[in-house]
């Protein structure tokens, strides 16, 4: 399957400053899920997916290369989220020691099962300038509403 790592500034940098897919090559470790990573081939149709999914889900404003986080952004992407990672924070309170001391399985699911509700790792990625990508949901957990993010470098990764 795969998924984009958008690149965002906080003002539009030049082509030449953006990352590359060689960026990657030697830092496996920056998404280790991902098989590999590399340039979309037609960035201009994957920024407009892009847009249609901001839109759709009333993310905030798009002009062009840039988007603005509307207010209620992060209550419309995680609507109906929370229940979920309730449920599976629920799940895991219940858990008695002797699970956690002979169900290793069983346990790391319920692990893998409350992280994923909370921060789904096999989605898209968003890099802040040349930070390391972090997952989307961190992204719109930590991105300041109005401000303008500028989208540098489309990759694609394959996990």
């Amino acid at each position: 399957m795969y998924h984009y790592i958008l690149q965002v500034y906080p003002e539009p940098h030049k082509e030449d400053d953006w990352t590359t897919e060689d960026d990657f090559i030697d830092r496996p470790d920056l998404i280790p899920i991902a098989d590999h990573v590399k340039a979309v081939c037609d960035r201009s149709s994957a920024i407009r997916h892009f847009e249609q999914w901001f839109h759709l889900h009333h993310m905030g404003t798009f002009s062009g290369g840039s988007f603005v986080l509307a207010p209620d952004a992060r209550s419309h992407y995680f609507a109906g989220r929370f229940p979920e990672f309730r449920n599976n924070l629920k799940a895991l309170e219940a858990v008695s020691e002797t699970q956690y001391i002979n169900d290793h399985d069983y346990v790391e699911k319920l692990l893998s099962d409350l992280i994923s509700s909370f921060s789904q790792s096999r989605d898209s990625y968003v890099m802040e300038s040349d930070d390391p990508p972090i997952p989307f949901d961190h992204f719109i957990r930590t991105a300041v509403p109005g401000v303008p993010y500028y989208i540098g470098a489309v990759m694609e990764y394959h996990c």
